[in-house]
């Protein structure tokens, strides 16, 4: 009965995450809709710098890993490894660019520049990365095996020699600090990306933490030994007075002081 209680609950659970994922996924792009809305009206460059920010490539991986969670929590017990890897991925990557889009608003207000965000950039970095965090860390995962920090690197390493080229080009970067007419190079952009190397191992290996932390707990839940139950036959059990079997054969054992008898049944009547 208690199995059947917890397979329940753990159905229930998995429904609850697949719909929440589904909901994020489907707000998701509704406040990237919202976004290229807002940025088409800043300027006619503005669309073909729109995908090129990291918030709006992070957010798209973001989309599908939600929709791959959500299949997967609405017909698997658990998220295989794998999908955990993605989906530390694709969460080290929106949180990171909440915190990024943070620091902006905090240098503009300090060097005198109004950064404003309308609703679809506050859901992009502030709200989807807040639920993707929380999803992480009440749904259930596996271990997550640190080499994964690695693979967080890639991307955003590909990204910024991307950008470095295209703005190189267009004369456009989307973000300050990679702007070599605001930022002193090498000195103060490296030290900005050594800054956001450090940002993007911190928040992986905190959720690589996490997922480990919760794996060992509920290893250690699995693996607490059970209580020993009665064997179903309950035969005769057996006599206390009947020595083990090594017993029996080393008493009935001749001795090797007495000497063997090989006579015949006439011996014995006929000593």
């Amino acid at each position: 009965m208690r199995r059947i209680n917890a397979a329940r609950h753990t159905r229930g659970a998995r429904t609850i995450f697949g719909v929440t994922r589904i909901t994020a996924a489907c707000v998701a792009v509704v406040a990237l809709i919202g976004d290229i809305n807002y940025t088409i009206g800043t300027g006619p460059f503005a669309i073909a710098n729109f995908f090129s920010y990291f918030t709006v490539q992070s957010m798209t991986i973001a989309v599908i890993v939600f929709a791959l969670g959500a299949a997967n929590a609405l017909r698997e017990p658990q998220d295989p490894l794998w999908l955990d890897k993605l989906r530390a991925v694709s969460t080290c990557y929106v949180i990171v660019s909440g915190l990024v889009f943070a620091v902006i608003l905090v240098e503009g207000t300090f060097r005198g520049i109004p950064v404003w965000a309308p609703w679809s950039s506050q859901l992009l970095h502030f709200v989807l990365p807040a639920y993707a965090l929380l999803d992480w860390i009440v749904a259930p995962g596996r271990e997550v095996p640190w080499k994964t920090i690695g693979w967080v690197l890639l991307f955003p390493a590909i990204w910024v020699v991307f950008t470095m080229i295209r703005g190189s080009q267009v004369y456009w970067y989307p973000y300050f600090f990679l702007d070599p007419a605001l930022v002193e190079i090498p000195f103060e952009f490296g030290l900005y990306i050594l800054a956001t190397i450090v940002i993007f191992t911190g928040v992986v290996s905190g959720l690589i933490a996490i997922s480990r932390r919760h794996h060992s707990r509920q290893t250690a839940t699995e693996a607490r030994p059970q209580a020993p139950q009665a064997p179903r036959d309950q035969g005769t059990a057996p006599d206390s007075s009947t020595p083990p079997a090594a017993d029996r054969h080393q008493r009935t054992r001749p001795s090797a002081s007495l000497p063997r008898l090989h006579r015949s049944p006439q011996a014995w009547a006929h000593p």
